[in-house]
């Protein structure tokens, strides 16, 4: 997976592989929750998101290459809550992580790291520091764009088609 894709490049994923799709800064409230007892929740979406409805989304993908506008903006009562394929976002700054690294990932970590740059949106230098012990499709980052053409243009809520 591409860690930024550019021109709303395809990523590159693992078939046999389940995905969180979800908002860099709540990755916080998910490392908090692991660091209080050194291991995480066993209902991550429950335990740490009890106020939302849809923290993150689960991804097995049926192909190796994910196209952006699989990403679909929705209405919230569009949501179907036993539907693991609904995410929301506050920042348009989305994770693609395996649950398989989701752990290790998070040991190193940190939102304010990641956006912390001087003329860019996110610090890429510290980004692919971060990554460089995975492979290349287990985790992978995408930027919102308001001037694309699709339907992922910021915060609300999208699902994962």
């Amino acid at each position: 997976m591409k860690s930024l894709p550019n021109n709303n490049e395809p990523l590159e994923l693992s078939i046999n592989k389940q995905y969180y799709v979800i908002d860099a800064l709540y990755l916080t409230e998910i490392k908090s929750e692991f660091l209080k007892a050194n291991i995480l929740p066993k209902d991550i979406r429950n335990e740490v998101f009890p106020y939302t409805d849809t923290p993150f989304a689960l991804y097995k993908p049926n192909e190796s290459t994910f196209y952006i506008n699989q990403i679909i903006k929705v209405d919230y009562d569009e949501v179907v809550l036993e539907d693991f394929s609904f995410f929301s976002t506050d920042t348009g700054l989305i994770v693609f992580i395996t649950e398989d690294i989701l752990v290790e990932f998070l040991k190193d970590f940190n939102y304010e790291d990641l956006v912390d740059s001087e003329n860019e949106l996110i610090d890429e230098k510290y980004w692919k520091q971060l990554v460089r012990k995975f492979d290349t499709t287990d985790v992978g980052l995408i930027l919102a764009d308001v001037n694309s053409e699709n339907d992922f243009d910021g915060s609300g809520t999208y699902r994962v088609i």
